[in-house]
């Protein structure tokens, strides 16, 4: 969860967790106790030392959708009036299928975020691809997405998001498929955790890509702080406003409007009075029956947004199901406290 306007980690959590205290080169509860430890941590094929908010790279699913939407608006190859009828499938010589069968119907780019409307998104990557094959990956990354946070302060892995040169020197062409897959979050896409939720900071902040810092404040107990931390702007987005609203829009409309794929989650929350804007996410995962990743990423408020967050759980099933609630319970208490709502 970070501070949108500033670039502030405010929580950055990684499960399973282990007993850091079996490390110290002197541990308090004795060397045999610590060793045993961390012969059971090293063992664990969940890999709890892995910590999954920036050594975690995966298939982003459809939170994916939100660069997708920035780029065809921005880049002027669809506008906000644009409309495309999803019937369930998608077919330009190859064929994908909706989530929903039967599909949703018309769809402007806002109302695509909010139903997560599949077809709707192969063809903005098809037609994205049609203008030009960079522009998808070029904004993807430009939102922070398959490359370094720029986080100082802990290791980072950059993750992927694939164009025609990154295809090349693997051997393999560039073709309109691979635009395709990756407006859905698939094919050769891979990010982390932290990423995603600063894809979701630039947009709740309008632009302004911010290094992500853990340390707020040094000093000595009792003495004025020797360090305090000053945001860091990496890049600065000069995204149409009109662009910009439509996809926000959309996001808003996830958790408010009927149809939006999270709005039973917030359905009964007092963050209805504040609007919490976001994108699930159910993402693929490799591996033969591999159960999908979930996925909710958002920032909030919808008005003065504060805060962006990511939460992802590994081969856990859909994101509105699984991630999404654990999003609310955590907005919750961050906006409201002890009196949030226990369901």
């Amino acid at each position: 969860m970070l501070n949108l306007n500033t670039g502030e980690i405010l929580a950055m959590v990684s499960y399973p967790l282990f007993d850091n205290n079996a490390f110290n080169s002197f541990p308090v509860i004795g060397r045999a106790a610590a060793d045993a430890i961390v012969r059971e941590v090293e063992a664990d094929p969940r890999r709890p030392q892995l910590n999954r908010a920036t050594l975690g790279a995966y298939p982003a699913g459809s939170v994916f959708k939100v660069a997708d939407a920035i780029a065809v608006l921005d880049s002027g190859v669809y506008t906000l009036d644009t409309r495309y009828t999803c019937v369930g499938s998608w077919n330009r010589d190859i064929r994908r299928a909706d989530w929903l069968a039967g599909g949703h119907g018309t769809q402007t780019v806002p109302q695509g975020l909010m139903n997560s409307c599949n077809p709707f998104f192969y063809e903005v990557g098809y037609q994205l691809n049609q203008a030009d094959p960079w522009l998808l990956p070029t904004y993807a990354r430009r939102l922070g997405l398959g490359v370094p946070t720029g986080l100082r302060d802990l290791p980072e892995v950059p993750g992927s998001i694939p164009d025609p040169d990154w295809l090349r020197q693997r051997g393999f062409s560039w073709t309109f498929s691979d635009s395709v897959n990756m407006a859905v979050g698939q094919g050769y896409v891979d990010v982390t955790p932290l990423q995603v939720a600063q894809m979701l900071a630039i947009v709740g902040n309008g632009g302004t890509r911010y290094r992500p810092q853990l340390v707020l404040q040094t000093g000595i107990l009792g003495e004025a702080p020797s360090y305090t931390m000053q945001p860091d702007v990496l890049d600065t987005l000069d995204l149409d406003p009109v662009a910009l609203a439509g996809v926000r829009e959309g996001l808003c409309s996830v958790t408010t409007a009927r149809s939006g794929t999270a709005e039973y989650v917030f359905r009964r929350s007092p963050l209805q009075r504040l609007v919490v804007c976001g994108k699930t996410g159910t993402a693929q995962a490799p591996g033969a029956g591999a159960p999908p990743h979930a996925w909710f990423a958002a920032y909030a408020p919808r008005d003065k947004p504060e805060i962006a967050i990511a939460v992802m759980v590994e081969n856990a099933g859909e994101g509105s199901a699984i991630a999404a609630p654990i999003a609310r319970d955590i907005l919750e208490f961050y906006f409201f406290g002890e009196d949030a709502p226990d369901y």
